[in-house]
């Protein structure tokens, strides 16, 4: 079928993959299981002899047995000829494990790896990485005033990629790589973060999701994130013209301004709300557990207080990020106390 918001390019599904024929490059939607019920769009770049992979999915055995179907269902129900050792070049968007860990997959080392440099260092020393973070974690639970054990969180992914197994290749915005694909810096979500435009074609990562608004990470806990920046580059891919998202989750999105438009108008409703419930000094747990004790359908949870550490600790950032951009913009005062437990309030 043909879109009809968009004539310059056509959309296929056969079973679990999707291709998308664009201005003579065919796209290959490969999603791949990470957790229950929770996927990442891998996509499979064929332009003329080069095949691309952008995105690849969670470690683990699941999420590598699914790509591989998936290739034979390319092969199988497209009528290609392509396989693991043909993939020429990797490209992922930004440092979650859930879009890099399968670079641990022995089949797919040996590439050029394009990535943004604040990012990729969690491929290029993952456990010191992953070490920083359980500690911004720690200081956020100790300001929030709740006691969690940060090293429980979350486990560790087995990330077996060392030195020379990639070839990486950092990248910025406005930079053209493989066959003139477009680098968009899109930080945010993370400081790193990069969207790809391939022709009509803007392949998102978490910048832009077609039902969830992405997660925000304060900017505290990870030096060029937060929800400043994110706001900036919503408005910058809106900006440019593209129809098609291709998104690392979730569905096609087929006009990204309209859903980039609908997630700001949703923190700029976050932002209100939250600026409204500071009446008096409360905590960033106290306003988290205020917030989504009106909005429970957004944690698929009765109160913080049902979350398991993992949840309740995205929640935190997530609060903690926009109550960050009050501070910033001076419509909220921020202050510490002798405990350490920071609280926020009206100026």
């Amino acid at each position: 079928m043909t879109h009809r918001d968009c004539e310059s390019y056509s959309e296929t599904r056969v079973g679990a993959v999707t291709r998308f024929d664009c201005a003579g490059v065919r796209v290959y939607q490969v999603p791949v299981q990470n957790l229950d019920h929770y996927f990442t769009n891998t996509y499979l770049v064929l332009d003329g002899t080069t095949v691309s992979l952008i995105d690849v999915g969670f470690h683990g055995e699941k999420p590598v047995e699914d790509f591989m179907a998936g290739l034979g269902a390319v092969n199988r129900d497209f009528g290609e000829d392509i396989g693991p050792g043909d993939v020429a070049h990797i490209v992922v968007t930004h440092g979650h494990d859930d879009h890099f860990g399968m670079l641990s997959c022995d089949a797919l080392k040996g590439r050029p790896l394009y990535m943004a440099l604040p990012d990729s260092l969690v491929v290029a020393d993952y456990a010191g990485e992953d070490r920083k973070w359980r500690e911004s974690c720690s200081r956020m639970i100790s300001e929030a005033g709740c006691s969690l054990a940060p090293d429980g969180l979350f486990p560790g992914i087995e990330f077996a990629v060392r030195p020379g197994d990639y070839d990486l290749v950092t990248v910025a915005d406005g930079e053209r790589i493989i066959n003139g694909y477009g680098v968009v810096g899109t930080p945010g979500h993370t400081p790193g973060h990069i969207c790809l435009r391939v022709g009509p074609v803007l392949f998102l990562g978490d910048h832009i999701l077609s039902v969830t608004s992405p997660h925000q990470t304060p900017r505290t806990s990870w030096g060029g994130a937060g929800l400043a920046v994110y706001l900036e580059s919503l408005r910058k891919a809106a900006a440019l013209g593209v129809a098609l998202g291709l998104p690392g989750h979730e569905d096609t999105i087929y006009s990204v301004r309209d859903r980039a438009e609908e997630i700001e108008r949703f923190h700029r409703a976050r932002l209100a709300e939250l600026e409204e419930l500071c009446r008096g000094r409360q905590s960033l747990y106290d306003l988290t557990g205020a917030y989504y004790g009106r909005h429970p359908e957004l944690i698929g949870a009765s109160s913080i207080g049902a979350l398991e550490d993992g949840e309740l600790v995205m929640a935190l950032e997530e609060i903690k990020a926009h109550l960050e951009y009050l501070v910033d913009e001076g419509r909220l005062v921020s202050r510490s106390g002798r405990d350490g437990v920071v609280t926020y309030g009206s100026c």
